[in-house]
């Protein structure tokens, strides 16, 4: 009887070419893999690159037109961007660097919008501008002062200097700016009647040690808030803790009690930002008298945002406004205007009298 050609079966191979087939069959999977997850991560990667960018990290260097789309995207929270400016600043800078090729052929038009959605406090910094002014040296300024307290016949003054930078943590010159004054206030409250906050010359700098440093001069509540384009920041006092929506930003190593007494706050023209806000924090409480000199006029918040290659747009985010909901921005008009400051002591003795 034939055999059924069917049933017949191939004659099996040696085993070391069995073994050389299942490698190349291996290697050739592995390859496959290797290739499949390098299309995922080189995929995912350039995928999630607008994400990525918005927190500073990049896939590849930027293009000209890329870059100064992320620097319109920060300028969205100027204190100006109302979506209508936006809408057109961006259309119009999007069209004038289409053409750019390098990242300084955008500064111009990037200058001009920032000042526009950001209004006259915000600057573009180019690369070498930002490194002196927020390099990493920029926080510890030799020329930084100390509060000085002086007291004479019952009447105490609280020179408080601009304060750039000063760090944070106890062994920090912003504490160190704290403590000088807190502790200099408690220990001339017994013999004072009338207080002095002098903001003469402050250009501003970091705003939560010299709040603190007022402490205990300020009541406890609201005492201002930093108006922003889509919404506002509460900032209180509490004790002798500063505190923003909440989130404390500054307190005196060893607070010390409230003091009591009328006010005089003394500004002059180049009374700026941070000293601004100073001034505003106390503006709407009882007791309180501003004399000098309008302010400079840039009592607004600023945050910097760093680009790629290490430019700053130091943008306005808010505008202070005082505890009643004047908003300011502008110039802080004095209640008393004195013009020689010779004439201040005088001035200030003046208003003493009318409280009685």
């Amino acid at each position: 009887m034939p055999r059924n050609t069917s049933d017949r079966s191939a004659p099996s191979p040696p085993a070391s070419a069995e073994r050389r087939h299942r490698r190349r069959r291996r290697g050739l999977i592995a390859g496959i893999v290797v290739a499949s997850l390098l299309a995922l991560v080189v995929g995912g990667s350039f995928a999630a690159a607008p994400l990525l960018r918005s927190y500073g990290i990049y896939v590849v260097p930027p293009s000209p037109q890329t870059y100064a789309e992320v620097a319109l995207d920060a300028m969205r929270r100027g204190v100006e961007a109302t979506p209508d400016r936006y809408a057109e600043v961006r259309s119009r800078v999007l069209s004038e660097v289409a053409d750019a090729s390098d990242y300084a052929d955008t500064y111009g038009p990037l200058t001009k919008a920032s000042a526009e959605l950001g209004g006259p406090h915000t600057t573009f910094n180019d690369p070498a501008t930002a490194a002196e002014l927020f390099g990493p040296t920029s926080g510890s300024k030799a020329e930084n002062e100390l509060p000085t307290v002086t007291s004479a016949d019952g009447v105490t003054t609280i020179r408080l200097p601009t304060l750039i930078g000063g760090g944070s943590g106890e062994d920090s010159f912003g504490q160190r700016y704290i403590d000088t004054a807190v502790d200099a206030i408690a220990a001339a409250a017994p013999d004072t009647s009338a207080w002095v906050v002098d903001l003469r010359d402050n250009h501003g700098g970091n705003v939560w040690p010299m709040l603190a440093a007022m402490a205990p001069l300020l009541d406890d509540g609201t005492v201002e808030t930093f108006e922003s384009v889509d919404g506002s920041t509460v900032v209180s006092v509490d004790g002798g803790t500063v505190s923003s929506d909440g989130t404390r930003q500054g307190a005196a190593t060893t607070p010390q009690p409230k003091v009591h007494g009328p006010i005089a706050v003394v500004i002059n023209g180049m009374t700026g930002s941070s000293a601004e806000a100073v001034a505003i924090a106390f503006i709407g409480q009882s007791d309180v008298h501003v004399f000098g000199q309008p302010s400079y006029g840039f009592s607004t918040a600023n945050q910097p945002v760093r680009l790629y290659d290490g430019a700053v747009v130091n943008l306005t985010v808010a505008v202070d406004a005082d505890r009643t909901g004047k908003r300011y921005g502008v110039p802080i008009v004095p209640d008393t205007p004195v013009e020689d400051f010779a004439q201040l002591p005088a001035a200030i003795s003046e208003w003493l009298g009318t409280l009685g």
